[in-house]
């Protein structure tokens, strides 16, 4: 008997189709808004099947891909529930676990960061050593970040995305409703990731916006009416203590969350049949004020050895990506008056509680003896 020829996804959508049709042309499930910022061309309805995917982008045996419909699946329910009945999952439970999950994948898997690991494998060749003439060594660190792009590479990273949940479950998560008239939208790369608490401090060591900081907020857009907020407690407030769901009605306050999706995004912006053209121009004419996050980039420090280690001197080797820094003001999201009196002195200090695994800046220490340097 012939073997049954395994089905292989062709057009493969890095955020789910299910996600976009909360963003649905009147709720018609097929449709969307879309305006792609380098072209410059604003379209009120283009097929759902057509947006935010690309051919054979995480696999070509369907592995891949097969996880991911099955990670989707078990995932919409949870987000589903949250706009249709303003219902989140309780604390501690398995639901709250697979709503950080949906997240972390939700960002890993976007083609954003594997265009970073790329530019940062171009860079690296030609970045200068700061404790020795000519450039860094870097064949074991280009080869790595090689790995982290083939197939098996992101099979890997995202099955092993799980891992990172734990250290979110510290966070608070809650519901912003918008009351105002201006919708919500989303992007190629929605799911955002900022840090009020460090660009208040002017913070420059590291990333701003690994999964373990101090501080961390994530904004996921679900429809046009409605935005998880998920947040350090330590750090911020955000609307009452026993409100689960909070309503801004600031358009200003909508905007800058809006904002963020222009610069946290590759080239197109979604929207549902709410969203005028006059709108979406009028934020991306603001968008242009600011620096879109994502740019990659590479740091070299030079390091203090210890005097035991006479014959090595030492070298940080700090690959990242830019921030969104807009001085992000929300209506009742503030500071918690005890966040002030955290004290930053050191890499460490900027990682919450017992956190293991940190998500955007790789750090690599260098050493190398005296008598080898040119």
């Amino acid at each position: 008997m012939a073997q049954q020829k395994k089905h292989i996804t062709k057009n493969q959508h890095f955020v789910p189709q299910f996600f976009q049709r909360f963003f649905s042309y009147e709720n018609n499930g097929k449709t969307i808004g879309m305006f792609n910022t380098k072209l410059n061309i604003f379209k009120n309805q283009v097929p759902i099947s057509s947006q935010l995917s690309s051919v054979y982008l995480y696999d070509l045996d369907g592995n891949l891909e097969n996880w991911l419909s099955q990670h989707e699946a078990d995932s919409a329910p949870i987000f589903r529930e949250m706009w249709e009945k303003e219902k989140l999952p309780t604390t501690q439970s398995k639901d709250h676990s697979k709503m950080l999950h949906f997240m972390v994948v939700l960002d890993l898997r976007n083609p954003i960061h594997f265009k970073i690991l790329n530019n940062l494998e171009q860079k690296l060749p030609n970045t200068k050593s700061k404790i020795s003439e000519g450039n860094v060594s870097t064949d074991d660190m280009v080869s790595k970040l090689k790995e982290y792009q083939t197939y098996q590479g992101k099979l890997k990273s995202l099955q092993s995305a799980q891992l990172l949940v734990s250290d979110l479950l510290d966070l608070k998560y809650k519901l912003i409703k918008n009351t105002t008239s201006n919708p919500f939208i989303i992007s190629d790369n929605p799911i955002v990731l900022y840090n009020q608490f460090l660009e208040k401090r002017n913070w420059t060591i590291g990333s701003q916006r690994d999964f373990g900081l101090k501080g961390l907020q994530l904004f996921l857009p679900l429809n046009d009416s409605y935005m998880l907020a998920v947040y350090d407690p330590n750090i911020y407030k955000l609307g009452t203590k026993k409100q689960q769901v909070v309503a801004i009605d600031d358009k200003n306050s909508i905007d800058q969350l809006n904002l963020l999706q222009f610069l946290n995004s590759e080239s197109t912006v979604n929207f549902s049949h709410r969203a005028s053209k006059h709108y979406i121009n009028t934020l991306y004419e603001r968008s242009k004020k600011y620096k879109k996050a994502n740019d990659p980039s590479i740091n070299v420090y030079k390091m203090n050895v210890p005097k035991e280690y006479y014959n090595l001197t030492a070298q940080m080797i700090e690959m990242g990506a830019s921030d969104l820094n807009i001085k992000l003001s929300v209506q009742k999201l503030n500071f918690i008056s005890k966040s002030s009196t955290i004290k930053l002195k050191s890499l460490n200090d900027q990682y919450r509680k017992n956190v293991k695994f940190k998500g955007y800046t790789y750090i690599v220490y260098k050493f190398t003896p005296i008598d080898e340097k040119s």
